[in-house]
Formats: C-alpha cells, sequence, structure tokens
C-alpha cells in the first residue's frame, strides 16, 4: 500500500466524522493516526455546516424554517507523532463557532471544544505485500469536556454549548487496504462517557450518559494510482440516552445517525496534501431523534518522514 493511498484513506473516514455529534459540530475519538512512514504529522481541518432540520425519536424528519438559520465554523487541529516504531501518540485541539438566527434573534458562541488524545499501535503493519491481508491499527483515546455540553449553556439556544459535558474514553481500530487502483477502509470505535453530578438550586443531579458506536466504510478510485483521489463513505454512530437521578429520575431517547460524504484528494508532495469534503446527514432516513447538516470541509496535513 502506497503512502499516498494511507493518507487519503484516514482523512475520509476523519472529516466526515468532524461534524458527527449533533450537540456541537465536533467529537472526539476521531482516529488522528500516521499511517504512512513517517516520524510527526500535523492536520488542519476547517468545516462549515448547516443544520436543515431534526429527526425526533420516532425518526420523522421536520425541516428548518427559513426564519431559522443554525450554522457552525470549526478550526480543527490535530497534530501525531511516533514514540517507538509501531506505537504512537496524538492530541486534537478544536476551535468552533455556532450561530443561531431564529427569527431575527441572533446568538452566537466561539471558543474551545473538547480537547483529545489518543495512543495508537499499528496492530498488523505491511512489512511485505498480501493480495488479502489489510494493514490494522487499534487506537485508544481520552476526552476533556473543555467545550462544555447543553447541561452547562448559558445562552439562548445552548450556542455556548461545543461538546459532550462529559470525559470520556474510546478503543477502535482501523483498517485500510489497496488493490490496484482501488483503497477500501472500516473504521469501528466504542466509547463511553463517565457520569457527573451537577448542584442546582433544588438539589443534586446526577447525569449517566451510556455507551456510543461508531463505524464507517470508505470506498477510494485514484486513476492510474496517481496524485488525485476520489472516494466515497457511509458512517453510522448511534448514543445511548442519558439517564438522571436524584432531584429528577427519567431517561432520554437513544441517538442514531447516519452519514454519507464524499471527498476530493490531492497529494502536492510526500510531505503535503490536500483535501476537499463534503458529508450530508439527510440522504439515508433512517437517523433518529438528533439535528441533521450538511458540511464542506478543506483538510490541508503536513509531514515530516523518520
Amino acid at each position: 500500500m502506497t503512502n499516498k493511498t494511507l493518507i487519503f484513506l484516514v482523512w475520509l473516514l476523519g472529516t466526515a466524522r468532524v461534524w458527527a455529534a449533533p450537540c456541537c459540530g465536533a467529537t472526539a475519538n476521531i482516529p488522528n493516526l500516521i499511517t504512512g512512514d513517517d516520524q510527526t504529522q500535523f492536520t488542519s481541518t476547517i468545516s462549515y455546516s448547516r443544520i436543515v432540520g431534526e429527526v425526533n425519536p420516532q425518526g420523522v424528519f421536520k425541516p428548518r424554517s427559513d426564519s431559522d438559520s443554525e450554522v457552525a465554523q470549526a478550526l480543527r487541529l490535530d497534530g501525531a507523532t511516533l514514540i517507538s516504531d509501531r506505537f504512537q501518540a496524538g492530541v486534537t485541539l478544536p476551535l468552533i463557532r455556532r450561530s443561531r438566527d431564529r427569527n431575527n434573534n441572533q446568538v452566537e458562541a466561539l471558543g474551545l471544544g473538547d480537547v483529545s488524545f489518543q495512543l495508537s499501535y499499528e496492530l498488523v503493519p505491511e512489512w511485505n505485500y498480501s493480495d488479502w491481508r489489510p494493514k490494522g491499527f487499534l487506537f485508544l483515546g481520552g476526552l476533556f469536556p473543555t467545550g462544555g455540553s447543553t447541561y452547562d449553556s448559558q445562552l439562548l439556544y445552548g450556542m455556548d454549548s461545543r461538546g459532550r459535558g462529559f470525559y470520556g474514553s474510546s478503543l477502535g481500530s482501523l483498517w485500510l487496504k489497496t488493490l490496484g487502483s482501488w483503497d477500501f477502509t472500516v473504521l469501528l470505535e466504542a466509547h463511553r462517557y463517565f457520569s457527573k453530578t451537577r448542584q442546582t438550586d433544588l438539589g443534586e443531579l446526577k447525569l449517566s450518559p451510556g455507551w456510543g458506536f461508531f463505524q464507517s466504510v470508505a470506498l477510494g478510485y485514484s486513476p492510474g494510482s496517481g496524485s488525485f483521489r476520489l472516494g466515497l463513505m457511509l458512517s453510522h454512530s448511534t448514543e445511548e440516552p442519558v439517564r438522571t437521578s436524584g432531584i429528577f429520575d427519567g431517561k432520554g431517547a437513544p441517538i442514531a445517525l447516519w452519514t454519507s460524504g464524499l471527498q476530493l484528494g490531492y497529494l502536492v508532495s510526500s510531505d503535503l496534501s490536500f483535501s476537499f469534503n463534503l458529508s450530508d446527514q439527510t440522504i439515508l432516513g433512517s437517523s433518529s431523534n438528533t439535528p441533521l447538516n450538511q458540511m464542506v470541509g478543506l483538510v490541508v496535513q503536513k509531514r515530516w518522514e523518520r
């Protein structure tokens, strides 16, 4: 598998998932991986998203009216470096601006999203070519709730919530394979957020989130195995409901979200790459209990060889 193909593969899965979270337009637990023969890499992603509607817990879609506009812009910075031949570490810093204009009442907020880190291991290296064996990575991630959440929001419409609001951890694997000009990628990830307690005027309220799961598959084609790549992606994510106890005992509804993506990538040189990405959460109609958005993003990646 060539280095340029490996670079393109992780891009499509990662940038499509930038907008998977319904709350704020950015998630942790996204693979921040060095997949080629590099020592260090730095990735910058600029994204713009707009919410086009919501689906209720029964899966019924309600579009946003023309007088209700909600958008988000994000700058996500990813850095990763090898700490041994097969181990690596990475960190992700998102900066997010959210705004909503509803019936000429506009609210906006800018700030840091949830910061995350990741430790990865090259589980199945590609030391020699195989017709069937993919290249595989195992990764473990952690999330810090630096972006706040709707539970902590002080602004109308929750525009100052840019994260999950809980500490979290994740475990996943990424598998990549190239056959001629075609490439295939599978990403599997599970995450868990930890409970927290809030003091309110009425007493103590405990919030207990559950498990979440993310699966994604991608297919790409590079004409003549050259520097251009066209990619397609499909992903599915679920979140168990948040339970409350204390002054109020209850349980929310689970979340399910489908995302479709398109990518155009170009390898400028062995150490510099660009990618233009589109994703849409309205194409497949099986989502539930979540806003749906459409996204456009630009990714620039710089690498330093070993």
